[in-house]
């Protein structure tokens, strides 16, 4: 018994359209031009590829030809010679255009896509304070690891199929592929990063299309019928491309859009093209189908390192004109005809390196430079020296931050608080510290106050999640469900701990304002009965670009960094909108004090400054460096001076009543 059949191995052009859809889908949804779902374009080539790959290692057991050395020679000369010259130039361009940090990470993630686990590394660089996509020209290789550690090991088990049970291919995959897209549609509820980097939640749409390969060719029963899945097929492709968004939960069972619609097209145009193939098979769609790969992997470096100049070393920290974003991609249109033209081809065709010695040495070569220049990067700090000190003290402040620990829901309930000031466990908890993100970038300074006056103090502090009773924080990173159950349980601790004063820091414009008011008075309501003190620091001034990144720029263009910053009337008309949420708390609640921060970093020019003593006061464009946390002294000073006594009065400066 023959595993597949000639008719899915005969060259279709109707493939290359559907790889030029794909591809031209995922460049316009990153160059934010029209198809906000343009993403699922990675989906349909992984179906595409499990059908293509699953067929020719089918057509090669059958004939008894099969050998996996053979196979990885393939896959070697269609994936690493393109790839290579990309990873190389944009570490030529990261020499140039990048700050030190972004350049060690440019350094870290090639050293990841050169040990083929780009994937994971992306997820483990995807957290609450990661940096921005837009600084990551490799980020899009995720999806190449994905492909390469299947192709890994779907080999060994088509063997296996081959050898001990032909009859239960078909089931095999069928069943592979139903337990994975279970464990996506899991993990597109629970773990959202997880299931979109992860081999395992993301195989079942490259088994999808092995199992297409493995079936035995079958023409549809009527022509109507061919015509209606292929056409039903492309809709439900653009519909994903066009309808889905970055809100969309994905991939899971909205995954199933564009992958079975991209089945459907296969399938009915197995033997003899619908209107759709037709259309698909035009030459013109079909060459952006056969420089598709090449695209793919250009076309998010031009777009990343374009904006990184814009933001940084041409000063300019306004979004890219979509003008210019057409412009970038046809430019990567051309750097993807050349590529495709005197690297892929001369590779794939053997033209150049013939032998398999040759190829793999090439192969272990070239892996041996990307991991050793990646490895260097990393350990030289991303080569500050290249740029003037000036530039990288202000650079670094993307790194000043400290107290990043999460802590989680199991650790509140036990009572298992971050801890401040003297550390000394056997003393009783005079502070503590309640909030997000933002608290954690205040805490260095009320670490120090804690220290100064020898108390200790405990923090409380998740990134997203409003330090609210009863409110359930819904942002990623947050603690979603758990939220009001960790809320109450430091409620719960101020009580049996008889906690004296509580510090409520959040980033209170990121929370729904309809009910932030109500979700204060429940907190100051549940600790009214307790005798704690209750400070509420309203939200430090913030900004619309990365600050750390902004004042190198300045440096590098002879701008004084000290003059940067939002001007005061700009930020209070914003700051003004939040103005009902706190209005009247300290006036009906005795023991309430709301600290409003924003006089503290007004300049004599009124711009809510960004720098000072040469130091960045932001890590990004909302939280606060360690130096910037320094600034709220003045603010958190009173805590500490009536701190065991009834409430004092609080210095006019940076404090509202």
């Amino acid at each position: 018994m023959n595993l597949t059949n000639s008719n899915h191995l005969k060259y279709r052009a109707y493939i290359d359209g559907l790889r030029a859809i794909a591809v031209l889908a995922v460049l316009f949804f990153h160059a934010d031009i029209g198809c906000r779902g343009g993403f699922v374009g990675v989906d349909v080539f992984f179906v595409i590829s499990g059908y293509l790959i699953t067929g020719l290692i089918l057509k090669d057991l059958d004939g008894g030809q099969f050998q996996v050395v053979k196979f990885w020679e393939r896959r070697v000369r269609r994936i690493l010679p393109a790839v290579a010259v990309v990873l190389l130039s944009c570490l030529a361009a990261g020499w140039f255009l990048f700050f030190p940090l972004n350049f060690k990470e440019l350094g870290q993630s090639v050293l990841a896509q050169a040990m083929l686990v780009s994937n994971i590394y992306f997820w483990r660089e995807s957290g609450y304070f990661a940096q921005a996509a837009e600084v990551k020209p490799l980020l899009h290789t995720w999806s190449l690891s994905v492909e390469e550690q299947f192709y890994l090991l779907f080999p060994f088990l088509l063997i296996a199929f081959k050898r001990f049970s032909r009859k239960s291919l078909v089931p095999g995959i069928l069943l592979l592929c139903g337990v994975s897209f279970s464990l996506s549609v899991y993990c597109s509820y629970r773990h959202a990063s997880v299931n979109f980097y992860f081999l395992p939640t993301r195989a079942w749409e490259l088994l999808l299309g092995s199992l297409l390969a493995a079936l035995p060719a079958q023409r549809a029963s009527t022509r109507w019928l061919a015509e209606l899945l292929s056409t039903g097929g492309l809709l439900a492709i653009l519909c994903a491309v066009f309808f889905y968004g970055p809100d969309t939960r994905f991939p899971g069972v909205s995954a199933l859009l564009p992958c079975v619609g991209t089945a459907f097209i296969i399938w009915a145009n197995d033997h003899t093209l619908t209107c759709v193939g037709k259309v698909l098979a035009i030459r013109p769609v079909v060459f952006i189908g056969l420089i598709s790969y090449s695209l793919y992997l250009w076309h998010w470096p031009m777009l990343v390192f374009a904006k990184y100049w814009n933001w940084t070393w041409n000063g300019k920290p306004d979004p890219i004109p979509q003008s210019q974003r057409m412009l970038l991609l046809f430019a990567s249109m051309i750097l993807a005809v050349l590529s495709w033209r005197f690297v892929e081809t001369p590779f794939r065709k053997r033209t150049v390196l013939k032998s398999r010695v040759q190829i793999f040495s090439f192969a272990s070569i070239t892996t041996a430079v990307l991991l050793l220049a990646g490895l260097a990067i990393h350990q030289m700090q991303g080569v500050p020296s290249r740029l003037p000190a000036e530039a990288v003290r202000y650079a670094n402040g993307s790194t000043d931050r400290a107290f990043q620990n999460e802590l989680e829901l199991k650790q509140a309930l036990a009572g298992e608080f971050i801890e401040l000031g003297t550390g000394d466990k056997h003393l009783p908890i005079n502070l503590l510290v309640w909030g997000d993100s933002h608290a954690k970038a205040a805490m260095p300074m009320i670490d120090v106050l804690c220290k100064e006056h020898s108390i200790r103090g405990v923090a409380a502090a998740h990134s997203a999640t409003a330090p609210l009773v009863g409110y359930e924080s819904t942002y990623e990173y947050s603690l979603k469900k758990e939220s009001i159950a960790y809320n109450n349980s430091v409620v719960n601790f101020i009580r049996s701990k008889h906690v004296g004063d509580v510090v409520l820091v959040a980033s209170w414009g990121g929370y729904e304002t309809n009910v932030l008011r109500r979700g204060l008075l429940d907190t100051i309501s549940a600790l009214r009965d307790t005798g704690t003190r209750i400070w509420i620091m309203r939200q430090v001034p913030i900004h619309r670009w990365d600050v750390p990144q902004a004042l190198a720029s300045a440096v590098l263009h002879g701008h004084n960094p000290e003059e940067l910053g939002l001007p005061l009337a700009e930020y209070r008309k914003e700051f003004q909108r939040q103005d009902p949420v706190f209005e009247g708390l300290a006036t009906e609640f005795p023991g309430v004090t709301v600290l409003d921060p924003t006089d503290l970093f007004v300049s004599r020019t009124n711009l809510c400054r960004v720098a000072k003593d040469g130091k960045a006061l932001y890590s990004d464009t909302t939280h606060l460096t360690v130096a910037g946390a320094m600034v709220l002294r003045p603010l958190f000073e009173p805590i500490f001076g009536g701190m065991g006594k009834a409430p004092a009065p609080v210095p006019d400066k940076g404090v509202a009543h």
